[in-house]
């Protein structure tokens, strides 16, 4: 924008014709900040007379397109006023890094460092966000070496009748040495469902 130039770039003019505002966005995480609304005299006036002619029309219409093209005239050096101010009232919220030159607000500036956290990351954060992918990693290692078993649930025997303690799909509790109901095919060794008279994975008799 010509008369003017920013702390940053990284903005955006959200200027209207009632009046001028601006956004400026941190360089890393994007975060906005807005400055104050500021209201536009000629604007103002523009919208006061173009009101007027539509009501009576004639010289106030007349008075409502000279306002137009006064505003179109002096309205580049106002709007340069307004980003300078717009700058200078946001400019205390953000800290420019030394190294990479970027533009940062307060959560994305290192102070210990005196870097932005792209340059110097927070250590402390890092640290939390590389035990958690490390324990998440071991979590699905874990899981993936368990043994799901997909059957019959209903003839699925999970737990000794005798003592209560675990069985899988063991055919004598290792806790106590009890039958646990569990019956496997002879042929195949697949397990049997309770009262199943064949085997259903490959077809041989039962007993």
């Amino acid at each position: 924008m010509p008369g003017f130039t920013p702390f940053t770039s990284n903005y955006s003019d959200l200027s209207d014709e009632n009046g001028y505002q601006f956004e400026f966005r941190c360089d890393v995480c994007g975060s906005g900040y807005r400055s104050e609304f500021v209201r536009s005299a000629l604007g103002t006036a523009g919208n006061l007379l173009s009101g007027a002619s539509s009501l009576i029309g004639g010289f106030f219409g007349s008075a409502a397109n000279a306002a137009d093209r006064m505003r179109d005239v002096t309205d580049r050096g106002a709007r340069d006023d307004a980003l300078k101010k717009a700058s200078n009232e946001i400019m205390h919220l953000f800290t420019r890094c030394p190294r990479c030159s970027s533009w940062v607000d307060e959560t994305c500036w290192n102070a210990a460092r005196g870097l932005c956290v792209n340059c110097a990351p927070n250590l402390a954060s890092e640290m939390e966000a590389e035990r958690s992918s490390v324990e998440l990693q071991q979590m699905r290692e874990a899981m993936q070496k368990e043994t799901v078993f997909s059957g019959d649930t209903s003839a699925k025997q999970t737990v000794c009748k005798t003592c209560g303690k675990p069985v899988g799909s063991e055919r004598f509790c290792s806790n106590c040495g009890s039958p646990t109901g569990q019956n496997h095919c002879t042929q195949c060794g697949a397990e049997l469902a309770a009262g199943a008279r064949f085997c259903g994975n490959c077809g041989a008799k039962a007993g």
